[in-house]
């Protein structure tokens, strides 16, 4: 029997998909509509355990999900929230390599983040029209509209934009008006009522692995910041 016999199979499976890309993250709980849209504009729906691949923006309508990517960190997005993965990757350890880039397109997130950007910082980005959000190793949260407002939780941010940037440490908040006028402090927190879409709790976060915990939308307490 010939070689090609053997080969042209292989090279089938491999072009019609047979060999799949890992996924960045994965869907920790989906409530409501939550939808992954691809760089083609096609739709599919999010539920628990699915993958979101570096490319997809993840859009929550009137719902609200979570998602936990292969370094550890947690992304948690409120509804009516537009969140792409630009660029991600991390094969188990930090070899220099890492990198997660991403783009708050509209709403609001809070996230801790993981292993991504804690050797290097300028590993890990996120942007949105009117600034770009760097890390030293932290918890936080954003909430944008037509200008944007952080709040740390823990660890340091570094909110950027063409009028200069600003170091926003735990506890503090920041305000952005438009991408050519500096980042100021400000009260308040990202996720307060006043700034967020109305709707149950934002899910929290959970340090362990029980889906009592993890799957069920909680106020966030403890170790990752007040209440709100």
């Amino acid at each position: 029997m010939s070689i090609y016999s053997y080969v042209l199979p292989i090279l089938l499976i491999m072009l019609t998909g047979g060999v799949h890309a890992a996924g960045a993250a994965k869907i920790d709980f989906a409530i409501g509509d939550v939808v992954a849209v691809q760089p083609d504009g096609a739709r599919r729906p999010l539920a628990r355990g699915a993958e979101v691949m570096a490319g997809e923006t993840v859009d929550t309508g009137s719902g609200r999900t979570q998602l936990r990517f292969t370094d550890g960190a947690m992304v948690s997005l409120q509804p009516q929230t537009q969140f792409r993965i630009d660029a991600y990757e991390f094969k188990g350890e930090q070899e220099g390599n890492e990198k997660g880039f991403f783009s708050l397109l509209k709403g609001a997130m809070r996230t801790i983040t993981g292993a991504v950007g804690k050797a290097d910082r300028k590993a890990y980005r996120l942007d949105t029209a009117v600034a770009t959000i760097g890390i030293r190793g932290t918890e936080y949260a954003v909430a944008y509209g037509k200008s944007i407002t952080v709040t740390t939780n823990s660890g340091l941010i570094e909110v950027c934009n063409n009028a200069g940037c600003l170091l926003v440490e735990a506890g503090q908040s920041a305000y952005v008006a438009d991408a050519n006028t500096p980042p100021v402090f400000t009260k308040g927190n990202a996720l307060d009522p006043l700034t967020q879409p109305p709707g149950p709790a934002t899910p929290g976060f959970s340090a362990g692995d029980s889906p009592g915990n993890i799957h069920a939308p909680q106020r966030p307490q403890g170790p990752y910041g007040p209440s709100y």
